[in-house]
Parts: structure tokens; C-alpha cells; sequence
């Protein structure tokens, strides 16, 4: 996990000494989640955001792409946030340093394959060449760094890249203040990835470690798009039993989204007219109120918090 740095980073308020309050946005979803929070963030005084915070999302780095449970999501951030307090870093969080850095660089161009292909390479240097699993942990990030990239450089056309080993590892960490900024995760309540039974409830663990760390626990139940569809008034008209459990009603789509494209015209996952939502903010968080938002229910009940997470912006 790592910050992404195409908005403002932590400064003080113009006429105001008060730092501003940074909220990590942890997503579960790579797409729909993102673009409507980006949105968030570019209408942040049209919609009301108190101007003492700042918004940050949290990106995946390249080991957890297309991750989507939640336990697993919260526990590479606390792993994440542990590191950069004991500056104790794994060799995976370095390997991901290096496929950030060589991605941010416009290094790999070739796609999917080139950047498979250098992630393995990397794996093998660690456990053939320096000896280590991912797990372990290194002190010294700069010197390991620089013998990865050596390495990287003998057995890849990857080359001199040694020389740009300080800007590898710098600002990889997220910038977390404990006690001060909070970290928001923005999931679904998916019952196939995201289980809750006697042997195996995540969604207990979860909500407790939450509740352990001061972070934000912001679940929609089903799922995002449900969230979205409280931004117009006709879902009170759908069927309650159906958005909770929202089944399959064409090969392709689930009830939630059959439902979203007919009140928002062209939306997919990665693309909708999310400006035109901006303008009914205040209808999905009234709407809202009239499902369940509260954290032990929405494990079972239809609802969302996000309406409860953009009411805490604004304060």
C-alpha cells in the first residue's frame, strides 16, 4: 500500500497555523470506488469538505493488485504502518518499492508480461541470490536496495538504476500520524470473499481491529453500488430482499448494477458520469438513513456508512 501524491500533500491552512487532518482512503474495489472519491476530492468545496482535511487515497502496490478481501486489505495496512514505525522494512515492501518506482519511471513499457517477468526476477533474487524469503526484514533499506538493483541490472535489461536508489525509497511509506489522521476502509459486504462464520468470522475480525486502531470502518451491503443507488429516489421502489442479496439478472450483471444502469445511463465499473452524482450527494445520505448504518448490522441488514463518512468530512 502506498500514498498517491497527485493531490496536496499536508500544509498548513492559509491564515491558520491548524495542520490539516489527513483521511487515507483504503479501497476494497481498484475502479468504481476510486472514481467517485476522486470526484469527491476535485468538488471538495462544492460539496462541503471541511477545508482542514485532506484527502489521500491509498493505492495498491504491485504485489496486491486485484486483492478484494477485506481482512487481507487490513492487514497489509497495519503490516505497512508497523514497518515504517520500526523502520524494519520486508523484502516484499521493497520489491514493491522497485516495481513502483520502475512504473512511475515509464521503465516497463511492455505491458502485463514485462512487468510479470520483472517481478519474478526479483523474487528469485531474493531467495537465490541474497538468500532471504519475502517475509524477512531488512535495517538497512538502502544498501539492500542497491543489491537488488545490481542484481536487477545483471539479469534484466533493466540497467543503472543503482544510482536512483534514494529516489526508490523515498516517501514509499504511507505518512500516517497515529492519534491524529485517520485511515478509512471503504468495502463491501461481500459474503464469498469476505466471510463471516463461527471457524472464520473476518468480519468480526475486522470490525474490531477498526475499533482497536481508531480507523474508519465504512461498509456498504451489499456492495458500493449500492451506495450509488441511493443517489436517486427510485430505490425505495426496488426490491429490499433483492439489493441484499442482490442475484444475478442477466449472464453479465448483478441486481445492483442492473438496477444502477437504468438510472445512470453508461455506467460500468471503471466509467461512469460520476459528476452528475456530486449533484445528489444530499439525497444518497438522507436515503441512506433509511437503511441500516450501523456496523454490527450492516454485517446481516441492507445499508451504507459512506453517507455517514461524507457528513464526517464536512464537519
Amino acid at each position: 500500500m502506498r500514498e498517491r501524491h497527485n493531490f496536496d500533500r499536508r500544509t498548513n491552512v492559509l491564515k491558520s497555523d491548524e495542520a490539516k487532518k489527513k483521511y487515507y482512503l483504503v479501497y476494497e474495489g481498484e475502479k468504481t470506488e476510486e472514481i467517485y472519491f476522486d470526484e469527491i476530492i476535485s468538488s471538495r468545496e462544492k460539496i462541503g469538505i471541511n477545508p482542514l482535511i485532506e484527502l489521500v487515497p491509498v493505492l495498491r502496490s504491485y504485489s496486491e493488485k486485484n486483492w478484494s478481501n477485506p481482512k487481507k486489505i487490513l492487514d497489509r495496512v497495519l503490516k505497512n504502518l508497523r514497518e515504517s514505525k520500526t523502520k524494519e522494512i520486508s523484502y516484499e515492501t521493497l520489491l514493491n518499492w522497485i516495481m513502483e518506482y520502475l512504473e512511475d519511471e515509464k521503465i516497463l513499457t511492455s505491458g502485463r508480461k514485462q512487468a510479470e517477468s520483472v517481478w519474478d526476477t526479483l523474487i528469485w533474487i531474493c531467495k537465490e541470490k541474497l538468500h532471504v524469503d519475502l517475509e524477512n526484514t531488512t535495517d538497512d533499506i538502502e544498501e539492500t536496495c542497491k543489491k537488488i538493483a545490481a542484481y536487477l541490472g545483471e539479469f534484466t535489461n533493466i540497467e543503472n538504476i543503482i544510482d536512483d536508489v534514494p529516489k526508490i525509497i523515498k516517501n514509499r511509506a504511507i505518512t500516517y500520524e497515529e492519534n491524529f489522521d485517520k485511515i478509512c476502509f471503504i468495502i463491501d459486504r461481500d459474503r464469498h470473499s469476505f466471510v463471516s462464520h463461527q471457524e472464520n468470522n473476518q468480519y468480526k475480525y475486522v470490525l474490531d481491529k477498526c475499533s482497536e486502531y481508531n480507523f474508519g470502518f465504512f461498509i456498504s451491503n451489499p456492495c458500493f453500488e449500492f451506495w450509488l443507488l441511493l443517489h436517486f429516489d427510485e430505490v425505495m421502489q426496488l426490491d429490499e430482499n433483492k439489493l441484499l442479496e442482490n442475484p444475478k439478472e442477466t449472464s453479465k450483471r448483478r441486481y445492483t448494477e442492473h438496477n444502477l444502469r437504468k438510472l445512470l445511463p453508461g455506467y460500468s465499473k471503471s466509467s461512469y458520469n460520476v459528476k452528475s452524482l456530486m449533484e445528489k450527494i444530499d439525497t444518497a445520505i438522507a436515503n441512506e438513513k433509511r437503511f441500516c448504518e450501523d456496523d454490527h448490522g450492516l454485517e446481516h441488514c441492507l445499508g451504507s456508512k459512506i453517507g455517514l463518512l461524507i457528513e464526517e468530512l464536512r464537519q
